[in-house]
């Protein structure tokens, strides 16, 4: 579908004659897409005044809620963030160039009951995201043609010489929707996650995933069957929903306040396990307990700032002078709620705890004496490798036992979350989000070398780990599936590899193997692949980035020694794709995925949208 919109009213192309137009294209307009469409809009009135502009928009998905937002799945699929800290509006702290446009957060537009007190829908979120494109869209500067083509991009190619184009050439955007192509002077590419093709599953076997929870797939599981599942997170908990309230069971509570599992007789018998062998655990209760710690309004140590000034030394690098900063200040904010909250814990006052504390910041070793001599029980101490892996080195005698452990394990969880002592996991996970954010910030702004960028990715996998959980009901659902039955958790380090078929006749199948149990094997004819697949830039599913690819205009970055790290060769904080001869592509950027923003916060999402906007819409 083609929408041509002039001055707001949509299928209706202008009528006057214009100048020939900059023709720009986003293509990908989910919500990333989305917010760089509101800020070339804000931003056309003072750079570029009422010169004529076509705005391009390619997504066979609908515009702003796109192919993870759609409103048409099922509502027991939930945002993993409290609604009320969503928002797509760039509010008053936002420090850009261009204009604000103050707006809603979801919780304040959907302004309905939410699922556990502050998740909204999936569904619903989509449906705060079409609205917020529709919102932006509807009053156009008079100057802008927007035009929506529900298709998907599958080539960008060069044209000859066209003086309408200030590099002196223009692209072609070809669509599978078989229309002839868009002419494009500067290309976004905003299409989300990069997911690889799916391997096929051998003969007789069956293979879902990864990628999102699908309906479609799942329901063609049969009831009772046993299926291997890969992967322990976000999209395992959706598929859980799917698989078992999905199929009619239910939840109650028993007398004492746990909840219990009644199954329909539809659900399949799911082995799971992971590379941790252990569930997310869940986002702490919303709100925190009357005791617990004021949140420090910000970081005290590892500060934008701070982080930018060490990577400002000749030679520095992230995993040596500013990580070790991270970890400090992820210790000080959980000491710091555990002194409030639990004085009876330690033996020494906050105040000389928090300035040897300052004094030692750089001394890892003596941190950690310190923390010996004021927390004497080693469980109230911040120990990350313990929380991130703790099933590390165990093993078991058989499931059984396994299992037991875990329960209480996901117990324990659970009651340090949500329950009234919860004050000091929320400490920890609040000043993760704000670490997160920071390393984004470093990331983004070009100030964190690209061959460093997959290596701080990767160390704060532990971060992303401890504070991007469930909402605390779906653990505590997940607890109670686990006790009736339904899930059988396989174990940390989850091998699978295929069993062919026997000479006898048995069927091939996929068989689950962990080093926690020795000796144990799960074995299915079905695996759910419950994850999102890592980049893989040499067989992307996308058939625009696939040809791209093929062709060397998009390339993996590298370390110094050759090793791809997972993301695209960028040229910096510009985002311009660098190809295979080195060449700078400056009229392509490549916007990838990234969270929601929480409203008040500078969110570097608004702040780098903006400039994407403004880079679009410059003369350069």
């Amino acid at each position: 579908m083609n929408t041509g919109r002039s001055n707001g009213s949509p299928g209706r192309p202008r009528s006057v004659p214009r100048s020939p137009a900059r023709s720009l294209c986003v293509i990908g307009c989910g919500p990333r897409g989305a917010s760089i469409v509101e800020r070339i809009l804000a931003n056309v009135p003072a750079l570029y005044g009422d010169r004529p502009l076509d705005l391009h928009i390619v997504d066979p998905y609908p515009p702003g809620a796109g192919r993870t937002w759609r409103t048409d799945q099922p509502g027991l699929l939930w945002m993993n963030s409290a609604a009320e800290h969503v928002t797509m509006y760039p509010d008053r702290s936002v420090t850009c160039a261009g204009p604000p446009r103050p707006g809603p957060t979801t919780a304040g537009w959907l302004d309905a009951p939410l699922h556990d007190g502050a998740y909204a829908a999936r569904r619903d979120q989509g449906r705060y995201l079409r609205h917020f494109f529709a919102t932006v869209t509807r009053d156009l500067p008079a100057s802008v043609r927007l035009f929506v083509h529900r298709a998907r991009a599958v080539d960008l190619r060069r044209t000859d010489a066209d003086g309408n184009s200030p590099s002196g050439r223009r692209q072609q955007v070809i669509l599978d929707s078989g229309r002839p192509p868009l002419l494009a002077d500067r290309v976004v590419l905003a299409q989300g996650h990069t997911q690889a093709l799916a391997e096929p599953a051998p003969p007789g076997l069956t293979r879902i995933g990864p990628g999102p929870a699908d309906p479609a797939a799942l329901d063609r599981i049969p009831p009772g069957a046993p299926v291997l599942v890969r992967g322990l997170g976000l999209v395992f908990i959706d598929c859980l929903a799917l698989l078992t309230e999905g199929r009619g069971g239910r939840y109650d509570r028993t007398p004492d306040g746990r909840l219990r599992y009644l199954p329909s007789g539809h659900e399949p018998r799911l082995h799971a396990g992971s590379r941790r062998g252990v569930p997310l655990p869940p986002k702490p209760a919303p709100t925190a307990p009357p005791s617990a710690a004021p949140v420090p309004p910000s970081l005290r140590f590892a500060t934008l700032d701070a982080c930018r000034a060490l990577l400002a030394r000749p030679g520095a690098s992230f995993s040596r002078d500013v990580w070790p900063l991270v970890l400090a200040e992820s210790a000080w904010c959980h000491y710091r709620a555990l002194f409030a909250e639990r004085p009876d814990r330690t033996r020494m006052t906050w105040d000389d705890f928090d300035a040897q504390y300052a004094l030692l910041l750089t001394d890892a070793e003596r941190l950690a004496k310190l923390a010996r001599e004021a927390v004497p029980d080693p469980a109230d101490r911040l120990d990350l490798e313990r929380l991130t892996a703790p099933l590390d080195g165990l093993t078991f005698p058989d499931t059984a036992a396994l299992q037991r452990h875990l329960h209480a394990h996901l117990t324990a969880v659970l009651r340090s979350r949500t329950g009234p002592a919860r004050g000091v996991a929320t400490a920890l996970v609040d000043a993760l989000a704000r670490l997160g954010t920071v390393i984004e910030e470093l990331w983004r702004s070009g100030d964190l070398p690209p061959d460093q960028v997959g290596d701080a990715l990767a160390k704060f996998t532990l971060g992303a780990y401890l504070s991007s959980g469930p909402p605390p009901l779906r653990a505590e659902q997940l607890l109670a599936l686990a006790e009736a039955g339904v899930v059988t958790f396989v174990g940390p380090d989850m091998r699978v590899e295929v069993a062919e078929p026997g000479l006898s006749g048995t069927p091939a199948l996929f068989r689950a193997t962990s080093p926690a149990l020795p000796g144990t094997v799960h074995e299915a004819a079905i695996l759910l692949d419950a994850r999102l697949a890592a980049p893989d830039l040499t067989r992307p599913a996308d058939p625009l980035l696939r040809v791209l690819t093929s062709r060397g205009e998009l390339v993996p970055a590298r370390t110094p020694d050759g090793t791809p790290t997972g993301q695209l060769h960028l040229s910096g904080a510009d985002l311009h794709p660098v190809d295979a001869q080195g060449a700078e592509h400056t009229d392509r950027i490549i916007a990838g995925p990234a969270q929601f923003p929480r409203p008040g916060t500078d969110a570097v999402y608004f702040r780098q949208n903006d400039a994407i906007a403004r880079n679009l819409l410059g003369d350069a």
